[in-house]
């Protein structure tokens, strides 16, 4: 399933793909979109996951399209750990070619 597809099955709430620079979000619009602290995870291609930091702490609900793209990307044929996580809460990905401010 490419990030395409997962763009084409969700619902602008809870997960947000960017694609271009000039729609790339500031600090407070992510913070309000996550609904506190943001955690930043990059992947292997460059793009950037945008997430609640405390997400799961505070029990927020499953994300399936992040977490799709989540287990897509990290396998267990590609990393010790981490491919069974999951993501709780709205998220954003940044698309490596639209990063700018967050790149820095």
């Amino acid at each position: 399933m490419s990030a395409e597809t997962i763009k084409a099955n969700t619902t602008a709430e809870e997960f947000k793909i960017i694609t271009d620079k000039k729609d790339e979000p500031k600090y407070p619009e992510v913070k309000e979109f996550v609904g506190g602290m943001v955690e930043a995870i990059t992947f292997p291609n460059g793009d950037l996951l945008l997430l609640n930091e405390e997400g799961k702490l505070i029990g927020l609900p499953l994300n399936p399209e992040a977490t799709a793209l989540w287990r897509m990307t990290f396998t267990k044929e590609t990393h010790i750990n981490g491919y069974n996580d999951w993501v709780s809460g709205p998220a954003i990905l940044i698309k490596a070619k639209a990063l700018d401010t967050w790149a820095n």
